[in-house]
């Protein structure tokens, strides 16, 4: 899932001098080009096989496991572990044996202590990160920096995310499997890192004087972006495949609702200290720092198991 998390980063570093090529030879090309990738993509999510019609049996008994059938197989087994699961208490039944009405789901998936933590990381981290939205109007307003060189700050929040996501978070999973840990030891283990990390970067953007840390903020904020795919990974492996749409559609629905919620919030803050001829405060920045940091601290009460 750290792959997949690097593609966007990478992208983000080939961008700024393909649209300068592009520029030079006309200047709307870079969003023709722009038009058709997209149009690309489009094309690629409707040839994938998840996009196709699901087929459902006629027979409801067919979908619900039958206990003298012996052990459970790829079609017939519970959604969840029904007896060993340290993650749902012995007084709750075990999930449905097929899909119900999403908020039933919605709620069985809530049942699960470390699951309503990542739901809560969901939602509240996109409210955080929306500040990295109003860096380039900080660098503009308060050291000067011309709009058209506010991509250097890109890049270098892109090299940051794309390190740790396509070469440190790989590196460091493989070598602590080697020593026998778990996979939601790990995914725990570097979600607490990262939102330490996020936490220490917006708190160095916030007291950035100087453009050369305002740089190195901004790489430190990228080696935060291991956040979403080990939250993915964790939340992932705490269900069974069965349910893992049901997890994406609504782990969308919170970082939609996270980000409509973070634009006005760091707008409001941003604007604490502006007026002509100078620029903001940057609280908003600070209270990034504070979001990270709680959720930090909530992460640590958060236990899987050894």
């Amino acid at each position: 899932m750290s792959f997949l998390s690097s593609i966007p980063h990478i992208a983000t570093l080939i961008t700024p001098p393909l649209s300068a090529i592009f520029m030079r030879i006309n200047i709307w090309l870079p969003f023709e080009a722009a038009m058709v990738a997209l149009a690309l993509t489009f094309l690629l999510i409707l040839a994938m096989p998840e996009s196709s019609k699901m087929e459902t049996p006629d027979n409801d008994d067919a979908a619900v496991p039958r206990r003298d059938s012996g052990p459970p197989t790829e079609d017939h087994r519970p959604l969840l572990p029904t007896v060993d699961s340290e993650f749902i208490p012995p007084t709750h039944t075990p999930f449905p044996p097929k899909p119900s009405a999403w908020y039933t789901e919605i709620a069985h998936l809530l049942r699960i202590p470390t699951l309503r933590f990542c739901f809560t990381v969901f939602f509240i981290a996109p409210i955080a990160l929306v500040a990295k939205g109003f860096v380039y109007q900080h660098a503009s307003e308060s050291f000067g920096w011309e709009m058209s060189t506010t991509t250097w700050l890109r890049v270098s929040q892109a090299i940051g995310a794309s390190l740790v996501t396509l070469f440190a978070l790989p590196t460091l999973n493989a070598l602590l499997r080697r020593r026998g840990l778990r996979a939601q030891q790990l995914d725990l283990g570097v979600l607490r890192g990262s939102l330490l990390i996020g936490a220490a970067g917006f708190a160095v953007l916030w007291q950035a004087k100087v453009s050369w840390v305002l740089l190195l903020a901004l790489f430190i904020c990228g080696l935060s972006e291991a956040i979403q795919p080990t939250n993915q990974g964790l939340a992932t492996s705490l269900i069974t495949k069965e349910y893992n749409a049901r997890l994406f559609t609504t782990v969308a629905a919170l970082e939609t609702v996270g980000k409509l919620t973070g634009g006005p919030f760091q707008s409001v803050l941003f604007s604490i200290g502006r007026r002509e001829g100078h620029g903001s405060l940057g609280v908003n920045f600070l209270a990034s720092s504070g979001i990270f940091a709680s959720l930090f601290v909530l992460a640590l009460v958060v236990r899987v198991k050894r």
